[in-house]
């Protein structure tokens, strides 16, 4: 249904009732707006798939690439990329559909018990898991300079993959019960999911209260505390060591310092300024509202805070192109050298084509070339044959019998 048809039916059911017609048609008109901004946010949902995967995508191939992937850090931040792009395909997904593919305005997850689950699931386990690799990242770098030892001992590259794991198992392990209780089938058949046959609250709020702890509140504080004690560390590192460097040394170490607290700063503010207001909203808000305002004002509400929420999920890779020189220049290396790769093939595919349409012999005389190098490798194999003693056989000799 569109606009002017949601317009149409309120005018027709409220000429049946002519003395609420003023109120009614002020409610009809914001109903109306309501469901324009719904669509435009579900049509911004699709755009942020699109933008979020290519540059989530884009920041997998750049950290990957040698100079990048050997750091700490940026194993985290690939694993970062990699959930967030999984995120984006389930709630945020789901607005798009519902407003735009369903016919009856259904949720993903409603079309099966399997939707549900596996939906509901990938999207608890890949924002946990994102918020904490981000929040590694800050303990990383907070442990590096505060204890001098961490990065000999505990902070080597080697064990990154092991502390990557471990936190992957305990965002599954803690999200597992999702993958098996959730969602149920109802007795008119259709499908009831984030709930449960005796908890109508089994995830909204109960289990989002458990995931806004894990998924914002601690990261949040980590990410605080960590952040401020790695500005205060090398600002006071930085005004030590500006007395005894030259000029261009000192210029060197305040630029890396800038875009490391830039990025840390950056990163870490994004993701809680864009995801807290969508956690708090559904935990202690979204149940009040259900019985005071509209339905199509609720969803208004839901979709624009889901927006804010995973657009944080697929702006990372402006973020570091805008905070992190190294990244932008690793990048339009790629890109230099992918270019350059394509001019090359195209080269030599021109030269080919431009020799064999002005040799007509080439194709004959490569034939009798191929032909001629085959013989002389079979007169060089014959030639070993005959010289080699393990293949001769001495004459008169005969062999004895057993």
């Amino acid at each position: 249904m569109n606009i002017s048809q949601a317009s149409d039916l309120s005018m027709e059911y409220l000429g049946k009732f002519p003395g609420t017609v003023s109120n009614e048609t002020k409610s009809a008109s914001l109903n109306v707006r309501h469901i324009f901004v719904i669509r435009c946010l579900s049509l911004y949902a699709l755009l942020l798939i699109i933008v979020g995967t290519v540059g989530n995508l884009l920041t997998i191939v750049v950290l990957l690439r040698k100079n990048l992937r050997r750091l700490v850090t940026i194993r985290y931040l690939i694993i970062v990329s990699i959930c967030d792009t999984i995120s984006l395909y389930g709630w945020n997904l789901n607005n798009f559909y519902k407003f735009h593919i369903s016919s009856i305005r259904g949720n993903l997850e409603e079309i099966s018990i399997l939707h549900c689950r596996i939906i509901s699931f990938m999207t608890f386990v890949s924002l946990q898991l994102s918020s904490w690799c981000l929040t590694a990242v800050s303990l990383d770098r907070a442990l590096n300079l505060y204890w001098l030892h961490w990065k000999q001992s505990y902070g080597k590259r080697k064990y990154t993959k092991y502390y990557i794991i471990i936190l992957t198992f305990i965002c599954i392990a803690l999200n597992i019960h999702v993958l098996f209780l959730n969602g149920y089938r109802t007795s008119s058949g259709s499908i009831e999911c984030y709930a449960t046959e005796n908890n109508p609250g089994y995830i909204f709020p109960q289990w989002e209260r458990v995931h806004l702890v894990v998924y914002n509140l601690c990261p949040f504080a980590i990410m605080c505390i960590c952040n401020t004690y790695i500005i205060v560390a090398t600002v006071r590192s930085s005004r030590a060591q500006d007395e005894s460097l030259p000029p261009t040394v000192q210029r060197k170490n305040l630029e890396r310092y800038r875009q490391l607290t830039a990025l840390l700063i950056i990163v870490t503010f994004a993701f809680v300024l864009l995801t807290l207001p969508a956690c708090i909203y559904f935990v202690f808000f979204r149940h009040n509202l259900e019985a005071t305002t509209e339905r199509t004002y609720r969803y208004m509400i839901q979709i624009s805070l889901s927006s804010v929420q995973f657009t944080s999920h697929g702006i990372n890779f402006f973020l570091y192109c805008f905070s992190a020189k190294s990244f932008l220049n690793e990048l339009n290396d790629m890109l230099t050298e992918c270019l350059s790769c394509h001019q090359v093939n195209n080269d030599q595919w021109s030269f080919v084509g431009v020799r064999t349409n002005n040799d007509p012999e080439h194709e004959s005389s490569s034939l009798e070339n191929q032909r001629t190098d085959h013989n002389r490798e079979m007169e060089v194999k014959n030639q070993k044959f005959n010289n080699a003693p393990q293949y001769q056989t001495t004459s008169g000799q005969e062999s004895e019998p057993s």
